[in-house]
């Protein structure tokens, strides 16, 4: 039996689509937008536009969701074809996850822009905590049983979520090879002190 491909007619028609809601909304708000607006930018006609949504919102949700496939796909990149990550053997190269923000700057910057009514930020923070729960079992020392793992992967994973929010803030002022570096460092680095800041 064949295995059925999308039309790429549809395909190229999708994102034109979506291309123009994105130039759209650099421009104003999602509730300010028209369906007229984005079938006359795409050079289509309603009829095509109702062929595929309902709304410009169920669009807009598409949009969303295939970044977060991509996303995904990002993640798990590096441990693909393991079952174990050794930090100390896992070469700094191989974590393309700041370099998948860094190649969708442009939708990132937009959805997380604080403007925006539509909660991207917390539909980012729990798809990835979400797919590090189901992805990750992280362990603790023999000398940290004490520790609860649940709260131990839940400020592993937040951490995580804060230095890619932090990133994108910043406008992506460090490479993404720093950032990756980084992740690694700071996953393998245990800290038994603090200092108290002079007030």
């Amino acid at each position: 039996m064949s295995i059925p491909y999308p039309d790429k007619r549809v395909m190229r028609t999708k994102e034109k689509f979506s291309e123009v809601l994105l130039e759209l909304m650099e421009e104003k708000s999602l509730d300010e937008i028209t369906i007229t607006e984005i079938v006359k930018r795409a050079d289509f006609n309603r009829g095509t536009f109702y062929a595929h949504y309902r709304k410009k919102e169920d669009l807009l949700e598409e949009n969303v969701e295939e970044m977060f496939k991509k996303l995904a796909d990002a993640v798990r990149k590096p441990y693909a074809d393991l079952s174990i990550v050794d930090f100390d053997k896992l070469p700094s190269s191989s974590i393309i996850l700041f370099d998948h923000f860094l190649e969708n700057k442009r939708f990132y910057k937009l959805m997380l822009k604080p403007s925006y009514t539509y909660n991207f930020h917390a539909k980012m923070r729990e798809r990835l905590d979400q797919l590090f729960r189901e992805e990750f079992e992280f362990q603790v020392d023999e000398t940290a049983s004490n520790i609860d793992t649940q709260l131990f992967m839940t400020y592993r994973v937040h951490g995580i979520i804060g230095m890619i929010q932090e990133w994108i803030e910043s406008d992506f002022r460090k490479p993404s090879s720093y950032m990756s570096e980084q992740l690694i460092h700071i996953l393998k680095f245990y800290t038994p002190t603090i200092t108290i800041k002079e007030k």
